[in-house]
């Protein structure tokens, strides 16, 4: 009797409880149902404290049914909670259909019937379209919806719902649901919100990352094309000249498409040297100017870039190209000395010696009369070849290439030994601006 009487006690004690927070109206039109949406709410959330989700979703089907839509905003918090473990054990494909109907109303009915802060609601979008993104992942448009929808309430939200938008609006433009234009206006309007906030947090690699996925998710497909890419990324340039993050976005993605033939790739270029000078960057000029055909510039910013770079192997790299220019032009004296600088930056550079070698070869102005003089050049420019080789294995092939057709203009046996020399000997080419020492070879 005295054990009924503390259990009778206890249950007496619970009503009273639920009784002075059952007051009409948050839980129920009357007390009785204040009592009843309580007992209902308690008991789904005993069994849901203990983990035993099939039995708290019985119980909590009945507090939704009895409990006014805005009693308690656990119900669909919790709610969400036991929904998604049972479509989880759920193999019946209309009964698996109508809990993720379900399970999205809950989160319809949590934004409806709760006031919450601006980013509580993009989370619950976000949850909601990565939910769908999981259970219904061929929904494309209400996922699609839903990142946008949790991007549109909070700007500063977290960047992976602008990275998720962009990358399901790639597969709806993959499956002709977007059009490319709808495509491109989609990135604009992600590339943006990322540049932002990148900005904003420049120390977090993983606003970062997600900047580069959504800008992956563009280059990857067919609508990245350098009409396309110029069309949107000139209103945006044109708009933050003095960003220097969007500038070298602008540049970047267009030598990432090889876009680089066009007015807007060089005013990024330009304006990027503007707004953070490097001998690097005066190079990447140079070479543009080069190809644009205006050789003015690009010998100023050659010279600005070879003047300040303190790098000796990159400075070695510029000389070796620019001489590359130079010799193809035609312009032998001006290759000879880009050659020999870039030599005197990093001896040890092979495709500077194949450089030099190319260009000894093509110097025709030597006035020596003798048949032989004329063609000493020949064995200058195979010694730098092979020393091309030595230093760099991997030009070997394109060495020897040239080594066999200079060979050919080597003098003959009896005209060298005309003038007195054999093969061997040693000889000094003096020859404009040749003076080297070299050894005589004969073709024969």
């Amino acid at each position: 009797m005295k054990t009924l009487g503390i259990v009778i006690a206890v249950v007496i004690s619970t009503l009273l409880g639920f009784s002075s927070q059952a007051q009409p109206g948050k839980f129920g039109k009357t007390p009785q149902d204040s009592i009843e949406c309580l007992l209902c709410i308690n008991a789904y959330q005993t069994e849901y404290k203990n983990k035993n989700y099939k039995a708290a979703i019985v119980e909590w089907r009945n507090a939704l049914a009895k409990c006014p839509p805005k009693s308690s905003r656990n119900l669909y918090v919790h709610g969400r909670v036991l929904i998604k473990d049972a479509i989880d054990k759920t193999s019946d494909p209309v009964l698996r259909k109508a809990r993720i109907d379900t399970l999205i109303m809950l989160y319809e009915n949590d934004m409806a019937n709760f006031n919450t802060p601006k980013a509580t609601k993009a989370d619950l979008f976000f949850r909601k379209a990565s939910d769908l993104e999981e259970y219904s992942p061929d929904n494309k448009q209400a996922i699609y919806d839903g990142f946008i929808a949790a991007i549109e309430t909070d700007k500063n939200y977290d960047l992976r719902a602008a990275a998720k938008a962009m990358l399901t609006a790639r597969s709806m433009y993959e499956q002709g649901k977007f059009t490319a234009d709808q495509f491109i206006q989609v990135y604009t309007q992600m590339a943006e919100i990322a540049e932002t906030q990148c900005a904003a947090n420049s120390a977090d690699s993983d606003k970062y990352n997600y900047k580069l996925a959504i800008e992956s998710a563009f280059l990857t497909t067919d609508a990245a094309g350098c009409d396309n890419l110029i069309k949107v990324l000139t209103p945006r340039f044109n708009e933050n000249k003095g960003d220097i993050n969007v500038v070298k976005s602008t540049a970047v993605l267009l030598t990432s498409k090889e876009c680089t033939d066009n007015q807007l790739y060089y005013d990024a270029v330009e304006e990027y040297n503007r707004l953070d000078p490097s001998p690097g960057a005066s190079y990447g000029l140079a070479r543009m100017y080069y190809t644009k055909g205006d050789k003015e510039k690009a010998n100023e910013y050659f010279k600005s870039a070879t003047e300040t770079e303190t790098d000796k192997l990159r400075k070695s790299t510029y000389f070796q190209e620019f001489g590359g220019l130079a010799l193809k032009d035609g312009n032998v004296l001006q290759a000879i000395s880009y050659a020999r600088q870039s030599i005197a930056a990093n001896p040890r550079n092979g495709k500077s010696h194949l450089l030099l070698g190319m260009a000894y070869a093509s110097y025709k102005n030597c006035t020596d009369d003798d048949k032989v003089g004329k063609k000493s050049v020949f064995w200058v420019a195979v010694d730098q070849l092979d020393k091309a080789k030595r230093l760099e294995p991997d030009l070997a092939s394109e060495a020897n290439k040239y080594i066999n057709m200079y060979s050919q203009h080597f003098p003959s046996t009896p005209d060298a030994f005309f003038y007195n020399l054999l093969k061997g000997d040693k000889y000094q080419v003096e020859c404009g601006p040749i003076n080297e020492w070299t050894t005589v070879r004969t073709r024969d």
